[in-house]
């Protein structure tokens, strides 16, 4: 077996099926999506009867214990024994010898599934795996990369569309959190199998986004839904417990990072300019590669789909500057003159959404 893309994942999965086992399947990259992906291989071998034993070298107790193991047993009835090790890098010289000997003398006895974050091409169970097992590498690309790929994967699986800005917006929203994508990737595969076409529209009406990204679509809301619509996403926050200075924080961090973006792109007019996504996204990506280029760290951390749909709001509005007096209003409305949550966001939502629209009739002139 050589060295397999994560989107050939599947194809290790049916081979195992068929009864065409690697005895040590390399996985290179983040741990949390390793051990997932490796978690759907050997699932197949649990089913046959084959035993789990795991090995989290990054805890001391876990590497002790691991390193004192002499022998490799075979599981009960003769079925395999699948050994994972979480944390490849702690393992040493001599027990990599160890279970390469191992290896080699009843490889039909044992399946190994190794996670590294990192491993040199030098490394003798790279040089095995490579020979007799399956590499599966992920740290070639970002993290939203991977995700990206696997949503892409799971789309064909299901025979289901998504157009790419949909899918960065998917991304955008569900954060890197791998589990918090799986969960809501599969929600969103159930709800979308009558029709095959995943619209904006839809995913929104589905997902949950994490804590972060669910303030901000209210900020998102702002400058492109009704004024009726946002203020029912406050509404709903607040009916939910949230606190009135947390809501108020987020949005402030919002136009923040508008105006922080903004800045940005009066000094990188080669970004402005960009009026598509795809090509304002690799653009995106040459700056943040630039090592000369110095990046505020609210914007490097940001998915490009959230800063190109920001960059359409700003072609909007002439100054920020209102907004913030409409955000310190509200605040002292809150916090001074204790004046109703529900009263205070929605003066706020009505008086912003007129603002943007005398700026936008402002701009068409």
């Amino acid at each position: 077996m050589p060295v397999f893309t994560p989107l050939q994942v599947i194809k290790l999965i049916d081979l195992a099926k068929k009864n065409r086992i690697a005895p040590l399947y390399l996985f290179i990259g983040p741990y949390e999506i390793s051990y997932e992906k490796a978690k759907e291989i050997y699932k197949v071998l649990l089913e046959r009867g084959a035993t789990l034993e795991v090995f989290d070298l990054r805890d001391k107790e876990h590497k002790k214990e691991f390193l004192k193991t002499k022998g490799y047993q075979e599981g009960l009835f003769g079925f395999r024994t699948i050994y994972l090790v979480i944390g490849g890098e702690e393992i040493t010289q001599a027990k990599a010898e160890e279970i390469l000997k191992a290896l080699k003398e009843r490889s039909q006895l044992f399946s190994w599934f190794i996670l590294f974050e990192n491993i040199q091409e030098s490394h003798p169970l790279y040089e095995f795996a490579l020979e007799k097992g399956a590499i599966i590498p992920f740290h070639t690309k970002k993290k939203e990369d991977l995700l990206e790929s696997e949503l892409l994967l799971t789309l064909k699986e299901y025979q289901l569309h998504m157009d790419k800005k949909t899918a960065s917006l998917f991304i955008s929203l569900v954060g890197d959190d791998y589990h918090h994508f799986r969960n809501e990737l599969e929600k969103l595969v159930l709800y979308a199998l009558d029709d095959r076409t995943i619209t904006e529209e839809k995913l929104l009406e589905v997902i949950v986004p994490l804590e972060e990204k669910a303030f901000y679509l209210i900020g998102d809301s702002l400058l492109t839904q009704s004024p009726e619509r946002t203020y029912r996403m406050i509404s709903a926050l607040l009916d939910a417990k949230r606190e009135p200075g947390e809501i108020l924080g987020y949005l402030y961090k919002y136009f923040k990072k508008l105006q922080i973006f903004k800045d940005f792109l009066k000094e990188n007019p080669e970004l402005e300019k960009e009026n598509t996504y795809t090509h304002f996204s690799k653009e995106w990506q040459k700056l943040k590669e630039d090592p000369l280029k110095e990046i505020p760290k609210i914007l490097a951390d940001s998915h490009p789909y959230a800063l190109f749909s920001m960059k359409r709001h700003l072609e909007k509005i002439d100054s920020l500057e209102p907004f913030f007096a409409e955000l310190f209003k509200a605040e002292w409305a809150l916090k001074r003159e204790f004046q109703p949550p529900q009263r205070v966001f929605q003066n706020f939502v009505f008086n912003v959404w007129a603002k943007i629209n005398a700026s936008s009739l402002k701009k068409a002139a």
